[in-house]
């Protein structure tokens, strides 16, 4: 396609803008452009709204005059300034190498100076809606055939583009990879597309993994998770060893309780081995726990356990059943951390459930064939 890259041409036809002025004071005093913006916000059915802003750097009253002078030919409709036939002319052989018509609408001229001190930046703006520039699919909008061609060319120092995504919609890919700067996924120069850049946006929230992501965050992010990995595989082996211990212990004093009762029925040894037991108890605390023990062990036990062990250790104690509203008393968790709990425990095979009315009853497994 015989097209000069196009942000290299709006820029080319401002160098000379006070042809039209009509003050020859004027024309020496014009600066070069100093910089052009081009910013695209795309909308949910496929047009976009595009803003062109090529920029001067005003220093000095003679320049500011020129710029306000060359600004009024712009608004007024003169051949200065970016204007809307290279996008015409871009958009109608588009339309044929796409099959898919495109028009330049809503055209509009407008610019400002900015004041700062003694220096101003000068701005001549140009806004037009390009119809059908993107392509909807499903929920997602996809921009890529529009730039066929290689006619958006590339930025150069002091150029930049940046696409605003719909609504509600975020990036999902982007080539060449960049960044979002304040909701906008930005190029600044120098920049080169091989064949113009390519993006996606989905409709919904961010997705993971998406390619513009810096190479720094996505190294943090992953970091963060390995690390969160370790640390829970690791707290869930510490639980599990003294989780065996403890039960190796009860085990233990089982047997020991088994090798000292009395083997025979005797009245008299019977009564001996109760006495012996009464006088050789230790006290305990009123908590239950043993004189000389720390009365949050048992507490302190049941911290380490996770959350599926300690809904399994409460249906344990209550016979192997229990509705799903009183282990949400028992536990003091929410009904919706409840209620996803035991469905992930369900799909694990730990627990069964069974709908009852209006209430669920969760029991162990093989627990809703008993009689």
């Amino acid at each position: 396609m015989r097209q000069a890259a196009l942000i290299l041409a709006l820029v080319a036809l401002l160098v000379a803008p006070a042809a039209l002025s009509g003050a020859a004071g004027a024309q020496s005093a014009t600066p070069e452009p100093s910089g052009t913006t081009v910013a695209i916000h795309l909308q949910a059915d496929g047009d976009a709204r595009w803003n062109v802003s090529v920029r001067y750097n005003l220093s000095g009253a003679n320049e500011t005059t020129a710029f306000e002078s060359l600004l009024a030919d712009y608004r007024n409709g003169a051949a200065v300034g970016p204007t809307a036939d290279v996008f015409e002319s871009v958009a109608a052989q588009q339309s044929e190498r796409v099959d898919r018509e495109m028009t330049i609408q809503q055209i509009a001229r407008s610019g400002q100076v900015n004041s700062a001190d003694e220096n101003a930046t000068g701005v001549l703006t140009l806004t037009f809606t390009w119809t059908n520039f993107g392509v909807v699919e499903n929920e997602s909008l996809r921009v890529a055939d529009v730039f066929d061609g290689g006619w958006f060319g590339h930025l150069e120092a002091g150029e930049e583009l940046l696409v605003y995504p719909p609504d509600g919609y975020s990036p999902d890919t982007a080539v060449p990879e960049t960044g979002l700067v304040n909701g906008a996924l930005q190029w600044s120069g120098p920049q080169s597309f091989e064949n113009g850049p390519s993006m996606t946006f989905t409709e919904g929230a961010p997705a993971s993994g998406v390619p513009w992501l810096l190479v720094g965050g996505a190294a943090v992010v992953a970091l963060v998770v390995g690390a969160a990995v370790v640390y829970v595989w690791k707290d869930r082996s510490i639980r599990n060893t003294l989780l065996s211990d403890r039960n190796s212990a009860n085990e233990t004093s089982g047997a020991k309780t088994a090798e000292t009762a009395p083997a025979t029925g005797d009245a008299s040894e019977s009564a001996a081995a109760g006495s012996e037991s009464e006088t050789t108890a230790e006290p305990t605390n009123g908590d239950g726990s043993a004189d000389g023990q720390a009365p949050g062990g048992e507490q302190a036990a049941e911290e380490l356990l996770s959350d599926e062990e300690r809904v399994e250790r409460l249906l344990e104690e209550h016979g192997g059943r229990m509705k799903q509203a009183k282990i949400v008393e028992e536990t003091r968790w929410s009904n919706a951390k409840v209620s996803q709990l035991l469905s992930s425990m369900a799909d694990e095979g730990r627990v069964e459930k069974l709908r009852i009315g209006r209430e669920n009853l969760i029991s162990l497994p093989g627990e809703n064939g008993e009689s």
